[in-house]
């Protein structure tokens, strides 16, 4: 395993660890050394104050983003990860988290030391609604 697999599988061990319980998904490629960001906020970002933001209860948006600050951590964007998506969608960071906090300090090291590269993704289009038949 050269020293850039081995950096990119260890960055999505410990900023998003695939586990059975439901953590989250991976946003690296060890393979690729490719680290996953959205291009723009999704439209129901949690951390864009628009109203079209996701509902969270009163505290929820401070409490989770000084956990994943104080972890070293990062938020999966939610327009990328199962329901929302099929469960082989790939992940993507939350473009409102990156912007108002920047990358994690694990994926930061990772494109500097070792050659990985961020690929921006644009966000999931919004699943169509198919208008209820009369009848």
């Amino acid at each position: 395993m050269s020293a850039r697999t081995g950096r990119a599988a260890a960055l999505a061990w410990t900023v998003e660890p695939k586990a059975e319980d439901g953590s989250p998904p991976p946003v690296a490629d060890p393979e690729t050394g490719e680290i996953r960001v959205l291009s723009r906020k999704c439209d129901t970002c949690v951390l864009d104050p628009a109203a079209t933001a996701a509902p969270l209860r009163q505290g929820r948006r401070k409490a989770f983003v000084e956990k994943t600050l104080d972890g070293g951590g990062h938020v999966v964007c939610h327009s990328t990860t199962f329901p929302a998506v099929p469960h082989d969608y790939p992940a993507a960071m939350c473009r409102g988290f990156v912007d108002a906090y920047g990358l994690p300090a694990a994926a930061a090291e990772t494109v500097a030391d070792l050659g990985a590269h961020i690929r921006e993704v644009d966000p999931p289009r919004e699943p169509r609604r198919t208008p209820p038949t009369e009848g």
